[in-house]
């Protein structure tokens, strides 16, 4: 059984990639250099690593860029994908927990404020927390070990192979949201297309 759900933020709890798509996009076009939407999104699919990787994002450039994201009047906004409410105040009410770990920086609490969702939430591990990055288990092990869970009543619920690799890294489950169908090869302890896939799952295993 299934008591505590550790949430990815970032396409999984909220549909943010067009939104940080288009800061990515409008950093570069700031700095007299056009990049593709279509492709911005692909490469933050994988991690905000690897975008900044392949545009050769510079150091310096790093805070402009966040600056942009985390203005929540910058379209398009990010928004809680439909049926994620739900599912979270189902949790709470069968007794479970929901925790956030995203790369994000607090500014995702912010989100959750805005929808009147952090309250839903037990925890946050953010940013600014200070833990390596995702496949590392090192921030959910310190958040198992701070609210002293059973490994095998955890759950990691992510849309990238990074977030299941750091939930099984962990020793705990993990539940990929594979909304664009291409990570069917990745690493992951459940698998799921939509967000009615992951409502089952997640009633199915608190039963």
């Amino acid at each position: 059984m299934i008591t505590d759900f550790i949430w990815d933020f970032d396409g999984m709890l909220f549909d943010t990639y067009p939104h940080t798509a288009a800061v990515l996009c409008e950093y570069f076009r700031r700095h007299g250099r056009e990049i593709s939407p279509e492709e911005a999104f692909s490469k933050l699919k994988i991690s905000i690593v690897e975008a900044f990787r392949f545009y050769n994002m510079p150091e310096e450039g790093k805070e402009e860029f966040y600056e942009i994201e985390n203005d929540l009047d910058f379209l398009p906004r990010g928004v809680p994908y439909e049926g994620i409410p739900e599912i979270l105040r189902l949790i709470k009410e069968k007794g479970g927990r929901n925790y956030i770990y995203t790369h994000r920086d607090r500014v995702a609490v912010k989100y959750l404020e805005l929808y009147s969702l952090d309250g839903l939430f037990t925890d946050f591990i953010t940013m600014e927390n200070g833990f390596p990055y995702k496949p590392a288990p090192d921030a959910l092990e310190f958040l198992i070990k701070k609210h002293k869970l059973d490994k095998d009543c955890c759950l990691m619920l992510g849309d990238r192979a990074i977030d299941c690799k750091a939930g099984l890294n962990a020793g705990i489950k993990a539940l990929l949201f594979d909304e664009f169908h291409n990570l069917r090869d990745c690493e992951y302890t459940y698998y799921t297309e939509s967000i009615s896939q992951v409502r089952e799952r997640v009633l199915s295993l608190m039963k």
